[in-house]
């Protein structure tokens, strides 16, 4: 019996201890909201809402060697929108330069759209929202799906998010 654990712990440690592990650097985590339980956005010009923020992290395994598994981290930042029925999720993994954001339906666990960025992209792109200027935003616009526009900074997350019907949020500085 305790030849079995020895060897049982033996493989786990050669394993493991073999595993090409990809950590989440700092710059990794600042495309996601973990410093944030909720943030605040005015709906459609005309009220405050708060919408709550759920980050986690977790690690994939990639088995391409058979002998060195490659360990990854990852990232996800996820809220709800629209009386919760969509949610919108930024993810951010490590070694990954493209990441992506991805809009949900919450009910049928659909993908609607998702939209990449690349971590060492300049995109000189500026916008104002309520005031505040964002410099090197990711300006997505979709004509296909339900987002009209869709504004992403790094350390912000999204700051503006409109769709067809109208609905429309934007992030309170």
């Amino acid at each position: 019996m305790k030849t079995r654990i020895f060897i049982t712990a033996l493989l786990m440690i050669m394993t493991f201890g073999c595993t090409d592990w990809c950590r989440l650097t700092s710059d990794d985590k600042d495309w996601l909201l973990e410093e944030y339980k909720s943030l605040n956005y005015m709906e459609n010009d005309t009220k405050t809402i708060k919408i709550k923020i759920d980050t986690h992290f977790d690690a994939y395994y990639d088995n391409e060697d058979f002998f060195i598994p490659k360990g990854t981290e990852w990232g996800e930042s996820t809220f709800y929108i629209r009386d919760s029925l969509y949610n919108i999720s930024i993810t951010s993994a490590a070694c990954q330069n493209k990441n992506g954001v991805f809009l949900t339906h919450k009910i049928f666990s659909k993908l609607n759209k998702g939209f990449f960025y690349y971590k060492d992209s300049l995109t000189n792109n500026t916008v104002t929202v309520l005031g505040k200027e964002y410099q090197n935003c990711f300006v997505f616009k979709d004509t296909i799906r339900n987002i009209q526009n869709l504004t992403f900074v790094k350390n912000y997350g999204i700051v503006k998010i409109e769709f067809y019907d109208g609905y429309k949020l934007e992030l309170i500085p």
